[in-house]
């Protein structure tokens, strides 16, 4: 009997289909290259655990290189021990990426707040700087304009007491006198204190109040200005009229400018009363003395006619005459236009007076008393000192 044929063994696809599955590596980590060739399997094993076929010979088999099993079954030389192969640890580089951008981000936070607090100490020390030589030149500017003050408040002194000496000039009962050289004396007085003062000044370090006074000071030193001027302007047209009747009225001299007419078609009016009428002399009656000399035919301007009448003697009124007028009795009711122009320059040179000095001080006005100009100049110049002295 012929001998059986024994089935082929396709060991190639066997001891792949069993070999176990290498446990998985350290990704990118490169093969293993062992020093020395790694120990076969004991004899009769192929493999770990596998059972030799019948028929395979055990320990070197000689096989052909080309044969597809070569690279399965070639002896391996025994080996103690593999030393252990050097590992590199693969680390996430997207945690690292993320943990380096979150260190950046810190760094920039810590960076720009160090930058902040540096800029604010720069700022802070800048600000510093400059309060400091804003108060500096505050308290220069507050001597500087105390100087000015005092200064301005000397000249308004002065002003108020020439009007104070012209006034009394003017309105003395006895010796009474123009104030001729008031004008020129106004003139060459010039209270300098405008805008200009405050022009580029530092007012960080004023008061309020101070600031306040220092401003209502510089407009009511321009008005003071204004009302001299018009006061210089009124004595220089008032001073020939004015001068030339305190002459005559010290001279003794006297001038009658009105008559009163009596009798005629006007004696009476339509009830039966007496009246009288008005007129102006024509020309005007001047005398020296206590009493005129009144010529007997008076002539007269009486409702825009020329009317002549005689001299009133007494007796009955029937018949037109006339009666002249005092001249002082008549200034007082109607003063003349020089009259007039002295009370005039007078009330002016008081108001400057009570300007520039203030009104005088009662129970009754203290609540809404206005301070004089010299009052309100003494007021700023101790405000601006504290400045100056701070």
């Amino acid at each position: 009997m012929a001998e059986e044929k024994k089935p082929k063994i396709d060991l190639k696809s066997r001891l792949k289909k069993d070999a176990p599955t290498p446990a998985p590596g350290p990704v990118g980590a490169p093969a293993a290259v062992a020093s020395q060739p790694a120990a076969g399997p004991p004899p009769g094993v192929s493999g770990p655990g596998l059972p030799v076929p019948p028929g395979v010979p055990v320990g070197s088999p000689a096989i052909d290189p080309s044969n597809p099993l070569a690279a399965v079954v070639a002896p391996r030389p025994m080996s103690v021990s593999v030393p252990a192969q050097a590992q590199r640890i693969e680390v996430d580089e997207t945690a690292v990426h993320q943990a380096a951008a979150g260190a950046r981000k810190t760094g920039f936070i810590l960076a720009f707040v160090a930058l902040l607090l540096g800029a604010g100490v720069g700022f802070v020390g800048g600000q510093a700087k400059e309060t400091g030589d804003g108060n500096k030149q505050a308290k220069n500017d507050a001597k500087e304009l105390k100087t000015a003050v005092d200064g301005s408040k000397t000249k308004i002194e002065d002003m108020a007491a020439k009007l104070e000496a012209g006034a009394k000039q003017l309105t003395a009962k006895e010796g009474r006198a123009f104030p001729k050289d008031l004008a020129s004396q106004l003139g060459a007085i010039n209270v300098d204190f405008d805008g200009t003062k405050l022009a580029g000044r530092r007012f960080a370090g004023f008061p309020t109040d101070t600031s306040g006074q220092l401003f209502d000071y510089v407009t009511n030193v321009s008005a003071l200005n204004t009302h001299k001027t018009a006061i210089k302007n009124l004595l220089t047209k008032l001073e020939k009229p004015i001068t030339d009747q305190i002459t005559a009225s010290s001279s003794g001299q006297h001038s009658i400018q009105y008559v009163v007419l009596l009798g005629g078609t006007s004696a009476k009016d339509s009830g039966g009363n007496y009246t009288a009428n008005i007129a102006q002399l024509n020309p005007p009656i001047s005398f020296t003395g206590d009493s005129p000399t009144m010529p007997n035919d008076i002539k007269a301007n009486f409702a825009g006619q020329n009317v002549g009448v005689t001299k009133y003697k007494g007796g009955a009124i029937n018949e037109p005459s006339a009666i002249y007028v005092t001249p002082g009795s008549y200034d007082a009711v109607c003063p003349s236009e020089t009259k007039s122009a002295i009370a005039q320059l007078a009330i002016k040179l008081g108001d400057l007076i009570t300007e520039i000095r203030g009104e005088p001080k009662t129970d009754e006005n203290e609540a809404y008393r206005k301070p004089g100009l010299l009052e309100q100049a003494d007021t700023l110049s101790k405000g601006l000192e504290k400045v100056g002295n701070k």
